[in-house]
């Protein structure tokens, strides 16, 4: 597994730099179940529930990013011609802060899907920096588990996604 660029790039950053605002582009996912309820992940660093989702990597499309996040982080499988755009989202509301300092503002491609396959397993480790470039392999998620949009759980990232997910199921 190789460390992230976003990673490498901070390293290379001045120490006084490293936890300066960066861009990140990437895609979230929407999972709706037979009963129109989605899939959250529950994260292991933060104890929030957020959709699956990640940055892009050199090369990918958002469709790909979207479905390699999806398989890495639930396992579950998509095709790129069963997901729907649902929007493109970015400004303050994609603000975030990671648990060593880092902030970011993500670009935020976002879809749906309903047609997807496998069987649910957060059992996915990435690379992260738990500070000053100590770099452990982690687990990312603690749960995965579909919500009625109705009773979404109250410690929620992606709450600004959700909205969009809902004024776009509300006009269809």
């Amino acid at each position: 597994m190789e460390l992230s660029y976003i990673l490498k790039l901070r390293n290379a950053l001045k120490p006084e730099l490293r936890h300066m605002p960066l861009f990140q582009n990437g895609s979230a996912i929407i999972v709706e179940n037979k009963e129109k309820e989605i899939l959250l992940e529950e994260k292991v660093d933060r104890e929030i529930w957020c959709l699956p989702g990640g940055l892009q990597e050199l090369g990918e499309t958002f469709e790909e990013v979207a479905i390699r996040e999806l398989f890495e982080e639930t396992g579950l499988k998509a095709n790129k011609e069963d997901l729907v755009l649902i929007d493109v989202i970015s400004g303050e509301s994609r603000k975030n802060s990671y648990p060593n300092g880092d902030e970011v503002y993500n670009n935020t491609v976002l879809y749906c899907v309903s047609n997807y396959t496998g069987t649910l397993n957060c059992d996915y480790a990435e690379i992260t920096d738990n500070n000053n470039s100590n770099f452990v392999l982690q687990k990312e998620s603690r749960n995965l588990k579909f919500f009625d949009i109705n009773n979404l759980p109250q410690n929620l990232m992606d709450k600004d996604l959700i909205q969009r997910y809902i004024k776009f199921r509300n006009k269809e």
